[in-house]
């Protein structure tokens, strides 16, 4: 059985929340909802809500290849090993990676807790194509997870929220007792320097506390504090700005013509807040 076989325990119909069960080609719903399996690995479960639109496309490829590239020169490390501090030692059953992208926090989580399995939900299909290669316990799924999360109830005993908007309702939904959920959220001066001279997206000040009490009846049972200076490349400066929502608003080559007038390298400060809720 494949892990995306497996994941048919916990997912659930995104346009009426049935369980789904596999079907020829995909995926079904007692009220005869279809959803593809794509030759690539992925479920596609993107659907639109009544009132809220067409569901959200995620990020582009352009996007993950300057994550990639990002990441890939270790500048996120600090914040992935944060992140895998955690989650309890002695996790098992489920991990949900909600708009997980392509797996790059999932994967290491996985080849730490052994007794995990795993799913990555994102609106990007290019994300997910990638997600459902990036680890044999680890299934891949599109979906916008800020309409909804096609996940059962109490289904989940880790969920990750990592730079990624949601839900706090829905997340506690498909906790499992006992859950534990792990959010990154980015601080006020995360990338501040960037912003200068750059009409950049900001960070609303004390978002990690409002984070922190977002789930009533969750305990915080961690809180880590992930800091660096980084010296970057205008490439690199520009991976930075492009990887995240700010290539939505942004022209990277107007952007570009601005940061080449810069003196490399360009020192910024990453600044992002890891925090653990556990449900009861």
């Amino acid at each position: 059985m494949s892990i995306l076989d497996a994941a048919f325990d916990l997912l659930q119909c995104p346009s009426c929340g049935a369980p789904l069960v596999a079907a020829d080609g995909g995926a079904s719903c007692p009220s005869r909802h279809h959803f593809d399996r794509a030759r690539q690995g992925y479920l596609g479960l993107r659907a639109a809500h009544k009132g809220k639109g067409a569901p959200a496309s995620g990020d582009t490829v352009e996007m993950l290849e300057a994550r990639e590239r990002f990441q890939g020169a270790g500048f996120h490390d600090d914040i992935r090993a944060a992140v895998l501090a955690a989650v309890p030692a002695d996790a098992r059953g489920w991990l949900a990676d909600l708009g997980g992208g392509t797996g790059w926090y999932a994967s290491a989580i996985l080849d730490a807790r052994p007794d995990l399995r795993g799913v990555v939900l994102d609106a990007s299909v290019p994300a997910v194509r990638t997600a459902a290669r990036a680890h044999e316990r680890l299934a891949a799924v599109s979906a916008d997870v800020w309409t909804g999360i096609p996940l059962r109830d109490a289904s989940v005993n880790v969920a990750l929220r990592i730079f990624a908007p949601g839900s706090a309702s829905e997340v506690r939904r498909i906790l499992a007792p006992g859950g534990t959920v792990v959010v990154v959220v980015p601080d006020a001066d995360h990338m501040r320097e960037l912003g200068h001279g750059l009409k950049l997206l900001k960070v609303p000040a004390g978002k990690a506390d409002e984070v922190a009490v977002s789930i009533p009846d969750a305990a915080l049972v961690s809180r880590a504090e992930v800091r660096s200076r980084v010296a970057l490349t205008v490439e690199q400066a520009l991976d930075a700005v492009f990887m995240g929502p700010n290539a939505f608003h942004q022209d990277r080559a107007k952007v570009g013509a601005v940061l080449e007038g810069w003196s490399a390298p360009i020192s910024v400060t990453l600044a992002v807040t890891v925090l653990a809720l556990r449900v009861p």
